[in-house]
């Protein structure tokens, strides 16, 4: 007999002894001998947002050495909409306390005023108000990263639109340019913290 043969032979012996009876038919087996995890279609159940508390995590970006770092905070489970309240009501406050123990601080001017004018569909616009005058242009574009990545770190936003008395502001993207295009996170992707 010739070597491949062999192990060939020898290969075919060792399936066909390891302990599964082979059948022709189909055997039907009873529900309680099927673990549940095939029985259930076999994928594993998707986690849920915690709805014991009501609160859900969402991401609102600060700054810490001239770049942008997420910061988790809870907010009420709800709409998008009552999400996003809460995400501009949280950057215009500000880091709390410790927050700001830990070196976080804000490019927002203090005065400044932030309201949802409009959604339309996954675009958000913003209507500023308040002070904004004699800051530096590194102020201004880590403000607006700020706003931006906050509001587009929410499902369905990717797109945001700031602006003053109805009409378009200029907004200063990471590169230094001026637009009053829609602005998105991958505007703002290299002010992030590494």
């Amino acid at each position: 007999m010739k070597p491949a043969a062999a192990w060939l032979l020898v290969a075919v012996l060792a399936l066909t002894s390891c302990g599964v009876p082979v059948q022709s038919d189909p055997v039907p087996l009873e529900p309680g001998t099927v673990p549940s995890q095939l029985r259930d279609g076999g994928s594993a159940p998707s986690p849920q947002p915690s709805t014991a508390t009501g609160k859900s995590p969402l991401r609102v970006n600060f700054v810490r050495n001239d770049r942008l770092v997420s910061i988790r905070r809870e907010a009420p489970a709800g709409a998008s909409a009552e999400r996003l309240t809460t995400v501009i009501q949280d950057l215009v406050a500000g880091p709390t306390t410790t927050e700001q123990a830990n070196g976080i601080t804000t490019a927002l001017p203090p005065n400044l005023n932030l309201t949802v004018a409009e959604v339309q569909g996954s675009r958000v616009v913003l209507e500023l108000s308040g002070d904004t005058e004699g800051r530096s242009a590194t102020e201004n574009v880590l403000a607006v990263a700020q706003i931006v990545l906050s509001v587009t770190a929410l499902p369905p936003f990717d797109e945001v639109t700031i602006s003053r008395g109805g009409v378009p502001v200029e907004a200063l993207l990471a590169d230094g340019a001026l637009t009053t295009d829609p602005l998105t996170a991958a505007d703002y992707a290299s002010l992030r913290s590494r």
